[in-house]
């Protein structure tokens, strides 16, 4: 079977529901969640059908575990395990974000662990953003169309691609890793993709990103045809209905992304050396044979006073820079 079965079992009827309103919600990796309040239940059900993950709470362990047909089996911690070995350990007094994303995480880097990857109906939507000025607006434009579009009711990942996002220095966050782990981990376990995503995605205003790359040298070093194997794989994983990339010439597959794409937004200024380099962008593009990039594209400039908007990246869609953006989305028919 494909179905993907994660089971919680605990003594704590309050922390059950908590943690399963969570997984329900944010549904992720597309788990079905079960819960049990003892360990007999959970041995009898996963006889009928193995879980992937199970959580089993400190309080409730018992040596039975050891029958529950599960691939990786996590306890709870709650005081101090009680002499419990063998097992992998989650703090259970965490934030639930924090803790799903430590189990897919360490479920996803076990050699032993194996999934069947999930396969979407129909690719997902490749937009690509990008600026031939390398206008510094280029980021937030594209962060405030991905969240329209998760507000217009779209599932959206962010990427960035750009040198030097600051997303640290301005969302006051810290990444233990960032989106070139995750692209080389894909390349290698592509069938554990919804796991490791889980794992280091982040989410701003219904919009999930990856970690933006720390050193931009990491992206030129990645291969054009390992950019479209990564991608191949997110694009047809069911996962997204759009993925947004916040596009630049760093990463050696810059053509074939801008060919790739759906929709190709061009961020241009309206001053005389904006429109210059916009003119040798559409040059290029016909000198390459790529004219469809031009027939696709969207060319735009931000409004007066966005750097206002910028202050706030987790408010942008509902700020008129949001509003304006909308606007933009509909000329491509993105509604």
């Amino acid at each position: 079977m494909n179905k993907r079965r994660l089971a919680i079992c605990d003594k704590d009827r309050d922390y059950l529901t908590m943690l399963q309103a969570y997984l329900s919600k944010k549904n992720p990796a597309g788990f079905e969640v079960v819960v049990y309040e003892s360990v007999r239940q959970a041995v009898l059900d996963s006889k009928e059908e193995r879980f992937e993950i199970l959580l089993v709470g400190e309080g409730i362990y018992d040596t039975d575990v050891i029958n529950v047909e599960a691939q990786k089996v996590f306890i709870l911690q709650e005081d101090g395990l009680a002499g419990i070995t063998g097992y992998s350990v989650v703090p259970k007094y965490q934030s639930m974000e924090r803790l799903i994303r430590q189990v897919l995480d360490a479920f996803a880097l076990d050699e032993e662990c194996t999934t069947v990857p999930s396969k979407g109906q129909t690719p997902t939507r490749l937009v690509s953003f990008y600026a031939p000025d390398r206008h510094r607006g280029q980021c937030v434009a594209a962060l405030a169309a991905a969240q329209v579009l998760t507000e217009l009711g779209h599932k959206v990942l962010y990427i960035s691609m750009q040198p030097f996002s600051g997303f640290e220095e301005l969302l006051g966050v810290k990444y233990d890793s960032d989106m070139t782990d995750f692209m080389y981990f894909v390349l290698n376990h592509s069938d554990k993709l919804a796991y490791k995503l889980e794992g280091i995605k982040r989410t701003i205003h219904g919009v999930d990103y990856l970690p933006p790359a720390l050193d931009y040298s990491d992206l030129v070093h990645i291969t054009q045809e390992e950019w479209r194997q990564c991608f191949d794989v997110l694009l047809y994983s069911g996962n997204y209905s759009d993925i947004v990339v916040d596009l630049t010439e760093c990463c050696d597959g810059f053509y074939s992304f801008l060919e790739r794409s759906d929709a190709v937004y061009l961020l241009s200024g309206r001053d005389a050396f904006s429109k210059a380099m916009y003119a040798q962008f559409e040059q290029l593009m016909k000198l390459k044979e790529l004219d469809t990039v031009v027939e696709k594209s969207v060319r735009f400039d931000l409004p007066a006073g966005w750097e206002g908007a910028a202050l706030d990246l987790g408010q942008l869609s509902i700020s008129p820079l949001g509003a304006y953006m909308k606007g933009i989305l509909g000329q491509n028919g993105q509604q």
